[in-house]
């Protein structure tokens, strides 16, 4: 096949990938969706490799590896007919990542063949389940955790299997919403159909095969040269996951550990040593630990390389069943996807930093850190508008990402597999009864380091809800992210609740609902970035810049930066923080080890 050609199809099938999800989010009930963009799509040769994916949420998309060759295999590829479409959230059945993640698979026929498959996958904010907006980690096993959908076909000839359809929607809390995000997905699912249908007319259905097999080889060659960059030797890593915070469950932090070997132009990731998987959702199913895996690769190399099943040959995962990072039924998963899965990310990447200190970042808030309200929606004329007197809002909070070689880190962003969008506070008010009185950045909530670690934010809500539960899913309220080569730690996740008699009750990163009443103040915390390098080698005209945008207060930029700011001219006074970074120096070398 000619370049030419080559590169048409190629960038045809990645086009091909982002109209489905704009398809499905156009059309979606759920505002984690169409605003959010908590949805991705993919499509899949006939052998069911990934072959193009959109710019769209990464733990989806790498466990969509898995999750499509076992929803095809478990139907069957030889009874596949046109208009067929598969529904699949199962773990354990389907390879799944967790049970909230709903993917529909469809076969694309041309002249009588399969072709390809299209694949969507979306975030529904109730699929059943024991905590309403089904995300609590204070479940026994998976059952608590929602409706299970084996792989099983939703529709056929492209119409609902009506019976299946009403059990699904029946075992959520928001059946209309439900029923129009199925029908969004299976819209992105049509469309990727019809426009591969296209290309295969165009091409033929050999060219078009022939171009998925080359995509494929050619991102396989690109992240092989890219893994013989990186110096070849064994780099050994541990750290630790935070428990469910419930009473009477264990309170012991969880280690996990990781060797990697370089050889070549292959990478080996070995988890034994691991612990075994324990109770609560914060285990890893298979799927996820290969996609938090795969992930580290990609972002440590070259991010230009076209991400597709390619990237992934190089790359050889161990890791033994039954323990944390490859659970087995019926252990509970829904946290392991938002929280373990970062947590990891950022063990190999810390890991890894001595071989590529160049390409690692210093550790992040790890958590899609969501709050969760539901409730009966007491505005009666907005219940008519919308149809349902039920509200379920699923909340992303924005945390600090880790400082950068040679940049600050982020403020105020999801991170890492997370890539969703933050609901707007205009959204939030019209749609349901909440209202935010304030959402802000944290000062001294980034690491101190050479390069900050980026600042989380706050929001402040004033519940509207005569009563509603809320659940909090978060990451590192117990270990704080760490900075590298010498940057401070961010700052730890908090949550609250407030009475309006005046009561604080502190909300865990990982514990039960709580219920919330009218006139409560809710406010939701991510954890900051950690920094990168030493403090004390931050250019100090950087640091009064800090200060005066609010993000570093003039005590931590005297303490822990030693810059010292005149108060009355708000300049940087150079003699004073000479003295002092000389103190801080004195200060370390005084308390190191002899």
């Amino acid at each position: 096949m000619d370049r030419v050609t080559f590169e048409i199809i190629r960038s045809g099938l990645y086009a091909i990938a982002r109209e489905m999800k704009v398809a499905m989010m156009r059309t979606a009930g759920s505002p984690i969706i169409h605003s959010g963009g908590d949805a991705s799509a993919a499509i899949f040769d006939a052998k069911m490799q990934l072959v193009a994916q959109g710019n769209d949420i990464p733990t989806m998309m790498g466990s969509a590896v898995i999750s499509t060759k076992a929803s095809v295999e478990a139907i069957g590829v030889e009874n596949l007919k046109p208009g067929d479409v598969i529904i699949s959230n199962d773990v354990y059945l389907g390879g799944g990542n967790h049970q909230p993640d709903v993917q529909l698979t469809r076969p694309v026929f041309f002249e009588g063949e399969i072709i390809a498959y299209t694949m969507t996958r979306g975030h529904w904010v109730d699929i059943g389940g024991t905590a309403p907006g089904s995300f609590t980690a204070v479940t026994w096993d998976i059952h608590a955790e929602g409706i299970r959908i084996p792989p099983v076909l939703l529709y056929r000839n492209d119409e609902p299997v009506e019976d299946l359809f009403r059990l699904i929607v029946q075992n959520t809390r928001d059946v209309d919403n439900r029923m129009l995000d199925i029908n969004a997905q299976y819209a992105g699912t049509y469309v990727g159909d019809q426009r591969i249908v296209e290309l295969a007319a165009k091409f033929g259905a050999k060219a078009l095969a022939d171009a998925m097999a080359e995509t494929l080889d050619y991102s396989e060659r690109l992240m092989r040269a890219e893994i013989e960059k990186i110096p070849d030797g064994v780099y050994e890593g541990s750290d630790f996951i935070e428990p469910v915070q419930a009473p009477n469950w264990p309170t012991d932090l969880i280690p996990v550990k990781v060797k990697i070997t370089v050889d070549g132009d292959r990478m080996l990731f070995d988890y034994t040593g691991t612990a075994k998987q324990v109770r609560g959702g914060i285990n890893c199913p298979f799927s996820v630990t290969c996609n938090s895996t795969w992930f580290t690769v990609k972002a440590i190399t070259d991010h230009l390389i076209p991400i597709n099943q390619g990237c992934y040959r190089p790359i050889e995962i161990v890791c033994p069943e039954g323990t944390l990072l490859n659970c087995t039924y019926p252990a509970s998963v829904v946290s392991g996807v938002t929280e373990t899965s970062p947590r990891i990310i950022d063990m190999l990447l810390r890991t890894l930093s001595a071989a590529v200190p160049d390409r690692v970042v210093g550790q992040s808030n790890d958590a899609a850190c969501s709050g969760i309200f539901s409730g009966a929606d007491p505005d009666q004329a907005r219940c008519r508008s919308l149809r349902r007197k039920h509200v379920q809002h699923i909340d992303p909070h924005g945390g600090g990402y880790g400082a950068r070689p040679m940049r600050d880190g982020v403020n105020a962003i999801r991170v890492l597999v997370g890539n969703a969008g933050i609901t707007s506070v205009e959204q939030i008010e019209n749609l349901t009864p909440l209202t935010v009185e304030s959402w802000h950045l944290v000062p001294d909530s980034g690491g101190a380091g050479r390069w900050r670690g980026g600042l989380t934010s706050e929001r402040r809500y004033r519940v509207g809800f005569e009563e509603a539960t809320l659940t909090v899913m978060a990451e590192r309220g117990l270990v704080a992210p760490k900075g590298l080569f010498g940057g401070l730690d961010g700052a730890l996740f908090k949550a609250s609740v407030t009475r309006p008699d005046g009561r604080r009750e502190e909300v865990p990163s990982k514990g039960a609902y709580v219920v919330v009443n009218a006139g409560d103040r809710v406010e939701i915390r991510p954890a900051g970035g950690g920094g990168y390098g030493d403090p004390t080698d931050r250019e100090p005209e950087r640091v009064l810049a800090d200060v005066r945008d609010g993000y570093v207060s003039r005590a931590s930029a005297e303490q822990l930066y030693g810059v010292v700011i005149d108060e009355a001219t708000w300049r940087v006074d150079e003699a004073a923080t000479a003295a002092r970074r000389r103190a801080i120096a004195a200060t370390r070398q005084a308390m190191a080890p002899a």
